[in-house]
């Protein structure tokens, strides 16, 4: 059976129409896999740990835990490397040692003081490894914090007469700078 000419298009226009439609469903399918992985991105938890210092009488040094995300997590499990027990005001607080099983929202951070003058005079870096769950993923994330960054700083304070007005100045001061 001989094709006519008339046959031979119609079938390379079933041709053309069946390889566009697979590249098309191709296409679609990985935009799909795109867009699923970047709403995944924006919606995923965010938890992070950093340093933060004021002065309000005399210089006082925070380690930060705070959600950064869009989604609440549940933290499986904070550890440091070197050890900063040394460095709690009490030796049966250990900073973040319990926070196993602890839920934080997005926006929500939890603060803990350490003793200034002895943590920044370590020159090791301190490494924070945590793991959490959000949305049914588990991240790990590990954040360096070097205290001799934060104590080489050097923040200049307007001195008042009173000591109550003094540490009224510096609190007022630290507001300002942490706006800047």
């Amino acid at each position: 059976m001989s094709l006519t000419p008339s046959d031979v298009i119609q079938l390379i226009g079933i041709l053309a129409s069946l390889i566009t439609s697979i590249i098309a469903i191709i296409i679609s399918v990985l935009t799909l896999k795109q867009n699923s992985k970047m709403i995944d991105e924006t919606s995923r938890p965010y938890v992070a740990i950093y340093a933060k210092t004021t002065n309000f009488q005399s210089p006082q040094y925070y380690l930060v835990i705070k959600n950064f995300g869009q989604t609440g997590a549940t933290i499986s499990s904070i550890k440091c490397s070197p050890d900063i027990t040394s460095f709690s005001f009490r030796s049966d607080h250990i900073p973040f040692s319990n926070f196993a099983e602890t839920y934080i929202a997005p926006g929500q951070s939890f603060i803990c003081n350490v003793k200034a003058r002895e943590f920044c005079s370590q020159k090791e870096i301190f490494y924070f490894d945590i793991t959490y769950i959000g949305n049914g993923k588990e991240y790990h994330d590990t954040y360096p914090i070097n205290p001799k960054a934060d104590a080489d700083l050097i923040l200049v304070r307007a001195a008042t007469d009173g000591k109550e007005l003094r540490s009224i100045s510096y609190s007022l001061q630290d507001l300002v700078e942490k706006q800047l």
